[in-house]
């Protein structure tokens, strides 16, 4: 993904994940995606454009826009080991291509 800023995370089951995504004004497009490896195929998130969106994967997701909507933060209430993966904000705006990409890694507790 040439052109992208990259960042990891750790997280424990059951906590609350935030990845805020900042944008250029004005956009157009808007999207979050979900990657379980960097060449595997997206699966949509949020989809949207000037702050309206539609959420498309799991109700554990928000989208949460800024006041002056230039931050889009993806809000993930209770993690699972299963949401361990790639996560892309993008923004189409005239043309160009803004994107993040955030990794996380969702580790447990073992007891023995």
């Amino acid at each position: 993904m040439p052109g992208a800023y990259y960042y990891y995370r750790t997280a424990k089951v059951g906590q609350t994940v935030k990845f805020p995504c900042s944008l250029k004004l004005p956009y157009e497009d808007i999207e979050w995606a979900r990657l379980a490896t960097a060449k595997s195929r997206k699966k949509y998130i949020y989809r949207g454009n000037s702050g309206h969106g539609e959420l498309l994967l799991d109700a554990r997701f928000t989208v949460l826009n800024g006041r002056n909507q230039a931050h889009v933060t993806l809000v993930m209430d209770n993690v699972t080991f299963h949401d361990s993966a790639l996560y892309q904000c993008v923004q189409n705006s005239a043309g160009s291509k803004n994107e993040r990409v955030y990794g996380l890694t969702v580790e447990g507790t073992f007891q023995s």
